[in-house]
């Protein structure tokens, strides 16, 4: 981490324009990082801009707004430096990832899911640390270790991104606790975070998850629940619900014009005890599939070329083998 600040306070001070960049389609978590790193670097000298791939999601959009803050949708590439945030692939960046694959600018990359050995090869500096649960208050560590100072603001900002990856803490290490006191400390608005934390309920998705749960395939693997559904939308939502209710591991995926798309979820249980990591799954899905993949132990999602149907018997024939118990 000390090594990883004073690279990035190095460029600051030479007033060096940096992008700090996260995933298409970016969560709470993943904005909140860029933006208050890029509010801090910007502090220490530098030119930066924080930007994300694509689009915002809409509890996103919901926490920029209540807290007067924007971000560049696929913003120009034109800083010498590029800082990824929260995004373990360029594959995660859509167009704009092949676009900073040509460009090679130097590239720092800065995350909390497991790490991808391509991006090591790519990175000036590759700092992945998966034990935090999540990317803010890795965010929040470098804050600290560049020497700066949150504002009310920023503090609350990455307190949203917390309770938005750990699920409103049910995903929570002990040291989420310590970040969130320390956030606290520096001027949060706890109320106004759970506000701007709270979308209208959507129709549509209360429809999406019932439908999930009505196309549930439901099957046995060593004595656990294991359950696949298909949807159009929604797929990490519906796959925390069905573990929700009863599954052990559920992986919901979606079909259109030959690309395939799965999230899966995992209790918390399984991982313990058998050691299953959805995260590894994933990446071995999206290489078979010609895409890629990755996340966490117990949330992690691939995109891919192919048919549904063969993913999902490569996910069951793999989950044969990854539920076994252990001798």
């Amino acid at each position: 981490m000390k090594e990883l600040a004073n690279f990035l306070a190095g460029a600051a001070e030479r007033g060096q324009q940096i992008l700090v960049l996260c995933h298409h389609n970016a969560d709470p978590d993943a904005v909140a990082s860029a933006i208050v790193l890029t509010e801090v670097l910007n502090r220490l000298g530098a030119r930066a801009k924080a930007g994300v791939s694509e689009s915002l999601s809409l509890i996103s959009q919901n926490l920029l707004r209540a807290f007067g803050r924007e971000i560049a949708i696929n913003p120009p590439l034109e800083a010498g430096l590029v800082v990824l945030v929260d995004t373990s692939s360029l594959e995660h960046l859509g167009k704009l990832g092949e676009q900073l694959e040509q460009k090679a600018p130097k590239l720092v990359v800065i995350d909390h899911h497991r790490p991808v050995e391509a991006m090591k090869q790519l990175a000036s500096f590759y700092f992945v640390q998966e034990e935090f649960a999540s990317e803010s208050e890795l965010i929040l560590q470098l804050v600290r270790e560049l020497g700066a100072e949150l504002t009310p603001e920023g503090a609350s900002l990455l307190l949203a991104g917390i309770i938005s990856d750990t699920a409103h803490f049910r995903f929570a290490k002990d040291q989420t606790f310590e970040a969130v006191n320390s956030l606290i400390k520096a001027g949060v608005n706890y109320r106004r975070v759970l506000e701007a934390l709270r979308l209208p309920e959507d129709p549509s998705k209360r429809v999406a998850m019932l439908k999930a749960a009505q196309r549930v395939e439901l099957r046995r693997i060593h004595g656990r629940l294991v359950v696949l559904s298909e949807l159009g939308s929604f797929e990490g939502d519906a796959a925390s619900m069905l573990v929700r209710i009863g599954a052990d591991v559920a992986i919901v995926g979606s079909e259109e014009k030959g690309r395939i798309r799965l999230s899966g979820r995992a209790r918390q249980e399984i991982l313990k005890t058998l050691g299953l990591h959805l995260g590894e799954l994933m990446e071995e899905l999206g290489k078979q599939f010609g895409g890629s993949g990755g996340g966490h132990a117990g949330a992690a999602s691939m995109n891919g070329e192919g048919e549904l149907e063969e993913a999902k018997k490569y996910l069951f024939k793999a989950l044969q083998q990854k539920l076994k118990p252990k001798e």
